[in-house]
């Protein structure tokens, strides 16, 4: 099985698109919608349709007389347990570099479902990196 796409809620969605873009190699974009402004994506192939959405926190998903729309709330509610594991394709010191670089927190976990390396793009927002340099950790 492999997930094709994600959609998280995302305080900073341009900034979290662009940094998770960094670490992966692929590429920030604006997400077009109907029904929302302000989204991001972190897109890997689009005719595979392999990213993820990091969707403003002040929009929740709902069902549509067409497809699945995105309904403003009003007010910034961020109240969730998302968070994604991805295979990394750099290096730990790479993506040390970039955590860094951004003054984000991070760590390597040896425990509690590591050993992976961790990266917060967010106060909320969690990603998490396996390779086979993690598992050595």
């Amino acid at each position: 099985m492999k997930i094709k796409h994600l959609s998280v809620n995302s305080c900073r969605p341009k900034r979290s698109s662009e940094i998770l873009a960094e670490l992966t190699n692929g590429e920030a974009k604006a997400f077009p919608s109907k029904t929302m402004t302000g989204a991001w994506m972190c897109v890997w192939s689009e005719s595979d349709n392999e990213l993820i959405e990091f969707i403003p926190v002040q929009y929740k998903l709902t069902f549509g007389d067409l497809a699945a729309i995105y309904e403003e709330q009003g007010k910034k509610q961020n109240f969730h347990a998302s968070h994604f594991m991805l295979e990394a394709n750099k290096t730990v010191d790479e993506l040390v570099a970039i955590a860094e670089k951004y003054q984000l927190t991070h760590r390597v976990i040896k425990h509690f479902g590591g050993p992976l390396y961790e990266v917060w793009l967010e106060d909320s927002l969690l990603v998490e990196f396996c390779s086979a340099e993690t598992s050595k950790l």
